[in-house]
Parts: structure tokens; C-alpha cells; sequence
């Protein structure tokens, strides 16, 4: 079966069976947690499969366009097991810096522990002949978008759009070549330190410091996000602070949204697309209530396991619901958040596969826009290479005369009338006081 994990676990068997996950729809940051927690591995094993799982994912393009030429068969045709073996072994050789005759026995083996013992001598083959011959790559000096599109590993469709926003060609190609090497960059962990007006689970970043420095744990403050400290090495799970709710793991970008969107405590504000809950939680920290609206019940989970672990039950409410049919009646919100999977394609954090020019959901609709009319303040967020152009659109299709604020992150089940949390939703909708507003009605003013 995908993703189950044999009874005797390497780093190879972990990462094979989180990238199934990834092939499958899942997010590998979401998905590997968990899976390096019952694998039973050492410190430096789990690092080893966070890298190899990682890394297959930010570098597939290059990974497939070394295999091809070695391949008898095309890629696309290959069964799912030997091709995700195949890329792990490439990444291995050629990214990894493992020793060749290890890097293919590793893979080989744990292809025949993932049950295709009759596929594993292909994989054997086609990763031996890839070892003798590594791909010549092109010179980014010389050719910077066939670097770009193999070495680089980014789609053509993301280096057409980001060629076309970088403008001057004397100075393009050079950005370019920067622009997916930082991308490329293997990001460091990075924990927010959660803030808050009282003692309870607050800490500052001086303190996490503090902290992780007594652990031997080397770390820094991060330059991007004020709160935010990036680590050089370990398992964040495995840290008492984490544990204890005094701190999350939130990538520094993403951190920069709660205090954008400018809640003051005790304003209620409905996040839209909530799961895994980060954003939410940071909300709730800093004293709003927040809403938290996640249409699938898995994330929906993951906002109540934030919330928990924050301490800001009494503030922070989820509801497994679908944000087209918000669970709050006109006028009640005096903010929204709106971080809906956009379908682009991103890099670094989490890592994600995206070569499909698709994009999925993006900023509000018209649905959604003649609900966020009620709404005092609107933030989106979502990946873009046009910052200018995104936030006209959102503001247009908002339909809503109220301030709309668009932060562009370039960072690299349960039906819902079977959810625990449908009382909620029915509460809201209702002209009865919803629990998060209980001193309010509908069309009452805040």
C-alpha cells in the first residue's frame, strides 16, 4: 500500500513512502512529521529522509531530465513506485553527495522492501548507468533559461512569466539565474516565538534564544520576520518549547501576515482557509478571535491541534466548512484572511511538485467577494510574480469598498453536517449571537 512504512526503517523507506503521500495530493511538510515520528529512526536519519524527501520534490525537474536519457521506458509510463525511486536515487547521486554504490544499493533495497522486488533491478540499472554519466548541464552564463529549466529545476512557464515581470534583458538573465538559486537554497527551520499579553504560553524571541542555545541548539533571529528565529540543525517537534505551545513552526514569510492584517484584540476575524492553523493560531496569540474556517476535516484538525497546543481554545474556533458559505452572518467580521491554495507552483516551504500551469482556487470570487462585503479589512495571500497586478484583481473581484491588502509570499473525511464543530456554523449563520460575538446581532453595530 502507498505510504505504509515496513516494520524494519531507513531514511530511504521514509522518504519513498512520504513522497507517495506527495504524489498523492498530500503537503510533504504535512505529511513527514508524522511518519518520522512512528519511523522509529535516530536524530541524523530523520534529517537524512527530510533531506531526501525534500529534495526529490524542489528538484524534480532536474532529477527527470537526468533519468531520461537512461531510461527505456518514458518516465510518465514507468510504474509510480519505481519512478519515485528513481528520482530519490538521482537526487541522491547527483544532490545529496552520497557515494554512488550506496546511493543505488540504498534505493534498490528499499524498492524491494516497498514490495516491487521485480521492478528493483530496472531501478538498479537505469541509476548505474545515470552514476557513470551525469548530465552536462547547461552553462547559466551561456544558456540561462536552459539552466534554469534543467539544473534549476523550474517549470518553462514560470521562467516565461518571471522573464517577462524581471523587464530590462541586459539585467534579466542575470536575476533570473539568482532568483532560482535562492529558490533552490534548502530553507532552514524557522519557529515564531508566540507572542501574547500575558504570561501563559508567551515568550519573546530573546527567550526561544535562550532556550535553544541551553539545548545546544544553534539558531539565529531571523532578518525577515520580527519573532521568528531560524535553526541550523534538529527536529523542531522533539523541542519542550514547541511542545509546549510556546512556540510554532511557521516559515517567516508566512509569520508576516497576522500582524499585517492590524486585529486588535478582542475583533473578531474569520480566516477563510485556516488548515494547518498557523496563521489562525498567530491571530489568537495576539488577541483577536478568529474564526477558523478549513474545508478539509484533516486540516480542520490540525487548526484544533494549534489551538490546543497555543492555549487559545477560548479564542480561536474551527469549523470544517466550505468558505463560499461563510459561517458567520453580514456585519459580524471585523477582518478576514484569505490564504486559499492557489495552484502555484512553489519552492522552498513547504516544497511542492506544481509543474501543471493550473492554478486552482486564487484570490476571492465573486461569491466569496459578496461575502467579504461585510468585512471591515481583507487580506489575501498567495504566490505571485505580480504583486501590482494580483492586488487590482483581488480588490476588483472583492466587490467590497473596504480596505483589501495583498501580502505575495515569494516563499521559497467528515462531511460538514457530520462535524463536531457544526453546532458552530449553525450558531453563526443564525440571527442568535454566534459564540465568538455573543454581545452582538446581526447588523448591530461593533
Amino acid at each position: 500500500m502507498p505510504g505504509k512504512l515496513t516494520p524494519t526503517v531507513t531514511a530511504r523507506d521514509v522518504a519513498l513512502a512520504a513522497l507517495a503521500r506527495v504524489d498523492d495530493g498530500a503537503y510533504a511538510n504535512l505529511a513527514l512529521p508524522g511518519m518520522l515520528a512512528r519511523s522509529g529512526l535516530s536524530e541524523g536519519d530523520r534529517a537524512a529522509a527530510t533531506d531526501l524527501c525534500y529534495g526529490t520534490v524542489r528538484l524534480r525537474g532536474a532529477l527527470d531530465h537526468a533519468l531520461r536519457p537512461w531510461s527505456r521506458q518514458p518516465l510518465e509510463q514507468l510504474e509510480p513506485l519505481v519512478l519515485r525511486g528513481l528520482r530519490l536515487g538521482a537526487y541522491e547521486l547527483l544532490f545529496a553527495g552520497t557515494a554512488a554504490h550506496a546511493a543505488v544499493n540504498e534505493v534498490v533495497g528499499a524498492i524491494r522492501r516497498a514490495g516491487s522486488n521485480g521492478q528493483a533491478g530496472y531501478v538498479n540499472a537505469v541509476l548505474r548507468r545515470l552514476a557513470g554519466h551525469p548530465p552536462d548541464w547547461p552553462d547559466p552564463a551561456v544558456d540561462p533559461i536552459g539552466w534554469a529549466t534543467t539544473r534549476g529545476s523550474h517549470p518553462a512557464w514560470v521562467i516565461a512569466e518571471t522573464l517577462a515581470r524581471l523587464g530590462d534583458p541586459a539585467s534579466a538573465a542575470r536575476e533570473l539565474v539568482a532568483l532560482v538559486e535562492a529558490d533552490n537554497r534548502r530553507p532552514r527551520v524557522s519557529l515564531r516565538a508566540t507572542p501574547g499579553p500575558g504570561p501563559g504560553r508567551a515568550t519573546t524571541t530573546d527567550d526561544l534564544l535562550a532556550e535553544l542555545a541551553a539545548a545546544g541548539i544553534a539558531a539565529a533571529a531571523s532578518a525577515l520576520a520580527p519573532g521568528c528565529v531560524l535553526l541550523e540543525r534538529g527536529d523542531p517537534g522533539a523541542l519542550a518549547a514547541v511542545r509546549e505551545g510556546r512556540a510554532v513552526v511557521q516559515d517567516p514569510a508566512s509569520a508576516l501576515v497576522a500582524p499585517a492584517l492590524g486585529a486588535a484584540p478582542g475583533d473578531l476575524v474569520v480566516d477563510l482557509c485556516a488548515g494547518p492553523g498557523g496563521k489562525a493560531g498567530h491571530l489568537a496569540a495576539l488577541g483577536a478571535r478568529v474564526l477558523a474556517v478549513e474545508p478539509h476535516p484533516s486540516r480542520a484538525r490540525l487548526v484544533r491541534d494549534t489551538a490546543r497546543r497555543l492555549g487559545v481554545n477560548e479564542r480561536l474556533l474551527t469549523v470544517a466548512a466550505d468558505g463560499l458559505a461563510l459561517p458567520l452572518a453580514p456585519g459580524r467580521a471585523d477582518a478576514a484572511l484569505v490564504d486559499a491554495p492557489s495552484g502555484w507552483w512553489t519552492r522552498r516551504s513547504p516544497p511542492s511538485p506544481g509543474w501543471s500551469r493550473h492554478r486552482s482556487a486564487g484570490p476571492p470570487g465573486p461569491a466569496q467577494g459578496d461575502n467579504c462585503g461585510h468585512i471591515g479589512t481583507i487580506v489575501t495571500v498567495f504566490f505571485s510574480l505580480d504583486c501590482a497586478r494580483s492586488t487590482d484583481r483581488v480588490a476588483r473581484r472583492a466587490h467590497s469598498p473596504r480596505p483589501v491588502d495583498t501580502i505575495c509570499e515569494t516563499r521559497s473525511g467528515e462531511a460538514a453536517g457530520r462535524h463536531p464543530d457544526r453546532r458552530i456554523a449553525q450558531e453563526c449563520r443564525g440571527p442568535s449571537p454566534c459564540p465568538l460575538d455573543p454581545q452582538r446581532r446581526p447588523g448591530e453595530p461593533r
